[in-house]
């Protein structure tokens, strides 16, 4: 009989240990607020305490228990304008006292929030907004890629917090959350999958750019990674062309695909009509006032096939204009670059004829 006691006491146990959950640590944060819209002002509101689960809001507003609002954290003062500075996600109110709101964060199930657990920084450093915000969008990078890659979870939170600087982690979760940005429309995100090797190649890769063009870049190259059914692999010769461009390369491009006119060629294929750029200009497209490297740059777009080759890219110094007209594959390239999956008539709308280009001229 005591040995049955025993044995069901131990199971007791067992059972108790195994639903008690440890109440996620709070910390005062002076210097983060939580903003929330008001119509179609933000209004900001001091942030008490914060854990990996919820935070207590020193708040006015009297929002009911089970109410669902829209939060967006950062450090106190005006509303900030890049992504890095911000983190929005949904809360739910859990109660209320004469102080304030306390909430409770609706994160993805496969978040992996680690707030006061980096052993590099002082409590008072984890405690700074930046600090809070970046391991708000590293989980949210991590419940992302886990969902694309579901068979390679493990390898995308190593990648994400092991093997990754502080600067490529920073450049490798603002691509993953801005691929996730671009299929927020798309039907059936959520049942999206990509391919690890590829996925695995962008972050690596793309964690290396040096300008937010060439970021958002390879955000659309992650989001058109993403498909229902069979991991597509077409990205592939996209991918490899992107990672031997630098910055500058992507500037000239984009400026190249977004200003020349063009129109459908006897092949069927969409074609760039002749486009030129002052020297001037194409210095402050590229950012780059050496023209030596400037001619560099057109070369390696045209030994990559994504601009039509001219001779004269060679003289850049001995000439007002620079050729910089778009092939088929810079077209291409471009569109797909901007999470464009259909053709590139598609994206680029109709197309100008070459007469009706004379015409304007």
């Amino acid at each position: 009989m005591r040995e049955l006691l025993l044995s069901n006491l131990r199971s007791w146990l067992r059972k108790s240990s195994a639903g008690y959950r440890k109440r996620a640590e709070r910390r005062p944060s002076p210097s983060l607020a939580a903003y929330h819209w008001d119509g179609s002002t933000p209004k900001e509101n001091t942030v008490g305490n914060i854990s990996a689960t919820g935070a207590f809001l020193l708040t006015n507003q009297r929002w009911d228990p089970g109410e669902s609002l829209s939060l967006t954290l950062q450090r106190k003062g005006p509303p900030a304008r890049t992504p890095e500075h911000r983190f929005s996600l949904q809360a739910t109110a859990v109660r209320r006292d004469r102080h304030g709101v306390a909430v409770s964060f609706v994160m993805p199930e496969d978040a992996d929030l680690r707030l006061w657990q980096n052993p590099l920084q002082t409590p008072e450093e984890q405690a700074e907004p930046e600090s809070i915000l970046r391991e708000f969008r590293v989980a949210e990078a991590i419940a992302f890629l886990r969902r694309i890659c579901p068979g390679a979870a493990k390898e995308m939170k190593q990648l994400l917090r092991e093997r990754l600087s502080n600067y490529r982690l920073e450049n490798a979760v603002e691509i993953a959350l801005h691929a996730e940005e671009l299929l927020v429309f798309e039907p059936g995100a959520r049942k999206m999958r990509a391919h690890p090797r590829l996925v695995i190649r962008i972050l690596e890769d793309g964690s290396a750019a040096e300008r937010e063009r060439a970021l958002q870049f390879w955000a659309g190259l992650l989001a058109t990674c993403c498909t229902i059914g069979k991991e597509d692999i077409s990205n592939h010769d996209f991918i490899e062309l992107m990672s031997q461009m630098t910055g500058s390369q992507v500037s000239i491009l984009s400026a190249a695909c977004e200003m020349a006119a063009t129109y459908q060629s006897e092949r069927d294929a969409l074609e760039a009509h002749a486009f030129q750029c002052t020297v001037e200009e194409m210095i402050l497209i590229a950012g780059q006032p050496n023209l030596a490297k400037l001619a560099l740059d057109l070369k390696r777009l045209v030994e990559l096939g994504l601009l039509v080759r001219r001779d004269s890219h060679a003289f850049l110094a001995l000439q007002r204009e620079a050729d910089v007209t778009p092939t088929s594959l810079g077209l291409q390239f471009f569109a797909r670059c901007h999470a464009h999956r259909g053709s590139p008539q598609d994206f680029f709308g109709p197309p100008v004829e070459p007469a009706a280009l004379a015409s304007s001229d």
